[in-house]
């Protein structure tokens, strides 16, 4: 069989059907996800996500996550990968969280875009399990929800049957093997680069534990513009308690000066 199609950071995207990366590059939208209320600003870089331009230079956080990474509801600087940047002086703000995304996703962006970036520091906030990625006959992919249809798998009828079929072979056991898969991966490609890092396992509902799993608070205090997703307090708090947590547990991932005089700019 011809394999049709693969992924490259140039041919990365996150939907073939809708929702194109490259629609996104260096636009600003007032609207993401299912937020449609027009009251928050959405700018995208050059390779269509969320953050500062990978051309800027300095110390380099590449965030991965969902739309709460993403920050949908909220405005640029609102994002908790932003609130945390901003605690770093010179702190480059590398966000590719992108709403209804999976933990295959996350995988399968951190080793498409790693080399392009070269971060100093991963920060990954995995989603829930049962997402998963759908790879189409013609070489697409499809984001696949169980609860929530939307896009090739709602809108046209190959699309159907793979969500019918998909939401028969769904199971829990499965999609907590395949998110576990997926992180042994992203371990071990970041444990061979020797890059530093932590994981968010809050949506995860497993007591699974490693080192640098970091959860922090998932009781949202506020709600973005959207009514559903945390909203700015929520993200400056958790920026704020996931930095003070690094500082303390981890001062060797952070960039230190002599006499123990950082370059951290305390916000």
């Amino acid at each position: 069989m011809k394999v049709l199609k693969y992924w490259t950071p140039e041919e990365f995207e996150i939907s073939s059907y809708k929702y194109s990366l490259k629609e996104r590059i260096n636009q600003s939208y007032t609207t993401s996800g299912g937020d449609n209320t027009g009251k928050c600003v959405y700018t995208y870089n050059e390779l269509g996500f969320r953050g500062d331009s990978i051309y800027k230079e300095g110390f380099k956080v590449m965030s991965l996550g969902c739309s709460i990474t993403e920050g949908v509801g909220v405005n640029d600087d609102e994002t908790w990968p932003a609130q945390f940047c901003s605690h770093i002086e010179n702190g480059v703000n590398l966000n590719f969280g992108t709403g209804g995304r999976s933990n295959d996703f996350i995988c399968r962006c951190l080793m498409s875009y790693y080399n392009l970036i070269k971060p100093d520091l991963v920060l990954i906030m995995y989603t829930f399990p049962h997402r998963r990625e759908i790879y189409t006959d013609d070489g697409g992919i499809e984001p696949y929800i169980p609860t929530r249809v939307w896009g090739k798998l709602l809108e046209t009828e190959e699309g159907k049957n793979i969500q019918n079929s998909m939401d028969i072979l769904q199971n829990d056991n499965s999609d907590f093997i395949n998110w576990y898969k997926n992180h042994m991966l992203i371990r071990l490609f970041l444990e061979n680069k020797n890059c530093n890092w932590l994981w968010n396992g809050n949506n995860l509902r497993t007591e699974y534990r490693e080192f640098n799993r970091f959860d922090g608070e998932n009781i949202h205090i506020d709600k973005g513009s959207d009514n559903l997703h945390p909203g700015p307090l929520h993200h400056k708090n958790y920026a704020k308690v996931l930095f003070d947590y690094i500082s303390m547990k981890f001062p060797n991932y952070l960039p230190f000066l002599e006499d123990n005089k950082t370059n951290l700019k305390l916000v």
